[in-house]
């Protein structure tokens, strides 16, 4: 053999061990990062059906993505005999990668509704139904709302509402997302769909067969994922900076949330979203109903308002010049009670329960304490409360 060819053989061989090590050493650490995501051209992205992994970069889960495209086990669109089905709608908290999926709020829903005397007198069974998708804005929410959920002809459509991001992620201005469907309103206040997303380049890249090609070798490869996982991070990171630009305010918590919601709106783009935000809603009420589904709305809590130190979270407001943190609540209960929507905020509860037992609804071990997604304790509490609220108002109607 040759000189020059011995050395290239010699230098593939090292690659491949190099390679083969590192692949070990990632698996041997629990570095996963899968891609759990593809591209849709009604909502922009979805979860791919079929999908397993382990989720390890917030919480530890083994995570299963059904063959109808939501966490869980397969379920029949035909409902069973003498169930009563619930389909949550949301965004990462309802999909919720970072707990196993028996305790995700979701899920604990069924053994907590099952003891209501408004269930068990219609019903022997309840089955809850995860649809969250991770990034997703009420108006992707809409759409699944249509395309998926419509199906599987649920008894209660259940939206979680994420005021962390929920708001901005429906003002294209702000959001800056550009592969995500938005809506629009027209001189006459109806929702108009914004779907150029389709002819984005990134969107298009996503749909063709290389792009598929590699991703499906990522879910095969822990050290792509471990390179996918530092992207994630770093694209996050640049994505909370570009929201920031138009925030008014220094940015005082986690990246990927907003200070704006606490406060009425000041600037033109804020108060659009809040704007369609509420057209949103209603509609969903209203394409729900449409079906024989009832609706339901629950917001759910950021790290900050939950805080167990009082302290810290009055010196938060303090700093945005507000006298509490509870201003997308109020909101979300005006524009409920004005267009006939059963609301829960859960911010109240939660909060109270932080406080005097003194413990994170948020945040993992290998996270900083308090922030994040809700962990094993923040689904049990929003479980018992929502089933507590569904069955004494909502189901008893």
């Amino acid at each position: 053999m040759k000189p020059r060819r011995a050395k290239l053989l010699a230098l593939l061989i090292s690659s491949a061990l190099a390679l083969g090590v590192g692949e070990i050493a990632f698996r041997l650490a629990g570095v996963s990062n899968p891609n759990f995501y593809g591209p849709d051209p009604e909502r922009g992205w979805v979860l791919i059906p079929g999908t397993t992994g382990l989720w390890t970069k917030e919480g530890r889960a083994q995570i299963r993505i059904n063959a109808s495209g939501m966490r869980g086990p397969d379920v029949a669109a035909k409902k069973p005999p003498d169930t009563f089905r619930i389909a949550v709608l949301g965004d990462s908290c309802v999909e919720a990668l970072q707990v196993p999926e028996e305790q995700t709020f979701a899920k604990l829903l069924e053994r907590e509704l099952a003891a209501c005397p408004a269930v068990a007198a219609a019903y022997g069974h309840v089955e809850s139904l995860n649809f969250g998708v991770s990034g997703y804005g009420t108006a992707q929410e809409l759409l699944a709302l249509r395309t998926q959920v419509a199906p599987f002809e649920p008894d209660l459509v259940l939206l979680a509402f994420y005021a962390g991001n929920d708001v901005r992620n429906n003002e294209k201005t702000l959001d800056q997302e550009e592969v995500r469907p938005y809506f629009d309103l027209d001189s006459e206040g109806r929702l108009v769909l914004d779907a150029s997303f389709r002819d984005h380049a990134s969107y298009k890249f996503r749909r063709s067969w290389p792009a598929r090609a590699f991703y499906s070798l990522v879910n095969r490869s822990r050290l792509l994922q471990g390179a996918k996982a530092a992207k994630s991070r770093l694209d996050g990171w640049l994505g909370a900076r570009k929201a920031r630009r138009v925030e008014k305010g220094e940015a005082l918590q986690e990246l990927g949330l907003d200070n704006a919601v606490y406060a009425p709106p000041t600037e033109d783009a804020w108060r659009k979203a809040w704007t369609v935000t509420e057209a949103l809603l209603a509609e969903m009420k209203r394409e729900a109903e449409a079906r024989g589904s009832r609706f339901a709305l629950v917001s759910l809590t950021t790290p900050i308002q939950v805080d167990p130190d009082a302290g810290k979270r009055n010196a938060f407001a303090k700093e945005l010049g507000v006298t509490d943190l509870d201003y997308p609540e109020r909101r979300l209960a005006e524009a409920s009670a004005r267009d006939g929507i059963d609301f829960l905020p859960l911010t109240p509860p939660l909060r109270e329960i932080a406080t005097s037992e003194k413990v994170y609804l948020h945040g993992f071990p290998n996270t900083a304490p308090g922030e994040g997604h809700w962990n094993v304790r923040g689904h049990k509490e929003a479980a018992r409360e929502i089933a507590r609220w569904l069955c004494g108002t909502v189901l008893t109607r």
